[in-house]
């Protein structure tokens, strides 16, 4: 359903649009960090484990997310390249699929997790949980993404490796450049965020196996003896938030009732909604507690809301919010309604990636789609609004409506609410932020006995 146009190689016009985008960023030179990455200044990179062009988005330390990458899977690699069997410590890995389908294969042959099969296509979430193995097959494109700290606050990798990959299996490559550049069996491989660069650990500390259980040796001896099924146990004994309705799918996750969460949401598991303070459609994704992302909407905005329905200005206290542009184009203008900082603006098209910085007010325009999303945890370890209404703003304008019901839903500035993931509840808190001005420090002519005037020229 989106296509995008990923480019091979950077031109001179590319730079030096990165050259304006740091020029504008600099109006506030105390916030750090890119505010949009273009798709044409994405690094790509063949995988090798995953036998795919993969385009790199380069993030930086200060960004919450450890890796995005566009990705195009080819069907004829399942036979001639398959995916490498793998999977990521301490982190939870997410695919949105913008067209084609294939399917997830979960579990390593029973040894620590028991097979699980899902099929998937354009509009749908794959969520990969921490520590399982997993392959992928079939034909599709993708954005790939993942959180630098996850949700239990460990911190993925290293500080600037941060996208961690543990070798499970080796499949055959059909040339030998290909077999000696895969990963040993067990291996752990810490790469940087445009996997340019990587450091391996070598084998991981501990190997995974079941454990024997010597009294099952010795039923004979017992005929009372009954061996444990454990997920069994935890099927009966921990509540599951159902964030799909598709049956099969509940009953395949059951497999391995310990990993709690989604593995596959579906289009239709993210009914549209309307949003009146952005005055656009919206739907938001089921995540649940054990997530390491907040929110994951698509939102579809039209031009002509500009005129009648603009943005209302506000912010995101303690967290990146990313919005990665699938189509149209738009613009993103941050600082409306604040006087503590300048305003700063940026044009943005189908690929870019747009990084609003934690704390700076931020106002859309154009006609566009996108799929916005923010983590649990920021880089700096904080953890904004709590376990169930993780997705936080603080507002600063209240721009006009034409029916009164819209009105009605629009927060008045200085407005601070926390919102659960799927935005179908609101927490309004007293005002956490009393009074925000700028410091007046411009009075020196007030003093001239302090301040002469070859003072005030230096």
């Amino acid at each position: 359903m989106y296509r995008l146009n990923m480019k091979l190689v950077r031109t001179d016009a590319d730079a030096e649009q990165s050259k304006k985008d740091r020029q504008e960023a600099c109006k506030n030179p105390l916030v750090p960090g890119a505010r949009i990455i273009r798709g044409a200044d994405a690094v790509p990179v063949y995988v090798n484990e995953t036998a795919c062009r993969q385009w790199f988005y380069p993030l930086s330390e200060v960004n919450d997310l450890g890796m995005f990458t566009y990705i195009e899977k080819k069907a004829e690699t399942d036979v001639e390249r398959p995916w490498v069997t793998q999977y990521h410590p301490d982190i939870n890995l997410y695919f949105y699929i913008l067209e084609g389908e294939g399917r997830v294969i979960f579990g390593d042959g029973g040894c620590s997790f028991e097979t699980e099969i899902y099929e998937f296509q354009e509009l749908e979430v794959v969520i990969i949980p921490r520590e399982v193995p997993y392959r992928m097959e079939g034909e599709w494109k993708a954005i790939c993404l993942h959180a630098r700290t996850g949700v239990y606050g460990t911190t993925a990798g290293t500080n600037r490796y941060p996208h961690p990959v543990v070798t499970v299996d080796v499949p055959k490559r059909p040339t030998t450049a290909e077999m000696q550049n895969l990963k040993a069996s067990g291996s752990l491989t810490c790469y940087n965020q445009t996997r340019t660069h990587e450091i391996c650990f070598g084998e991981v500390a501990g190997s995974k196996k079941k454990y024997m259980d010597l009294g099952e040796n010795r039923k004979d001896l017992d005929q009372n003896y009954k061996a444990l099924d454990t997920n069994e146990i935890y099927r009966e004994v921990t509540p599951i938030d159902e964030q799909t309705n598709v049956k099969k799918n509940i009953e395949e996750a059951k497999k391995n009732a310990s990993v709690l969460g989604a593995r596959v949401l579906k289009r239709k598991d993210a009914p549209p909604v309307y949003n009146a303070n952005a005055g656009l459609k919206q739907s938001s994704y089921p995540l649940t507690w054990t997530d390491d992302i907040a929110i994951c909407n698509l939102a579809e905005k039209l031009a002509s809301s500009d005129k009648e329905r603009p943005f209302d200005s506000h912010s995101h206290p303690d967290i990146e919010e990313y919005k990665f542009i699938l189509s149209g184009s738009g613009s993103v203008t941050i600082g409306v309604g604040d006087d503590t900082c300048e305003e700063e603006y940026y044009e943005f098209k189908a690929g870019d990636l747009v990084i609003l910085p934690r704390g700076l007010a931020h106002v859309d325009a154009g006609g566009y789609s996108a799929l916005y999303f923010h983590t649990k945890q920021s880089v700096f370890g904080k953890t904004p609004g709590d376990s169930m209404y993780p997705h936080i703003a603080y507002v600063y304008t209240r721009p006009p409506r034409p029916t009164k019901e819209e009105e009605a839903a629009l927060n008045d500035p200085g407005t601070f609410i926390k919102m659960n993931s799927r935005e179908t509840y609101n927490v309004y808190c007293p005002n956490p932020i009393e009074r925000i001005e700028k410091n007046p420090t411009d009075m020196t002519h007030l003093r001239p006995d302090l301040f002469p005037d070859n003072e005030r020229n230096f």
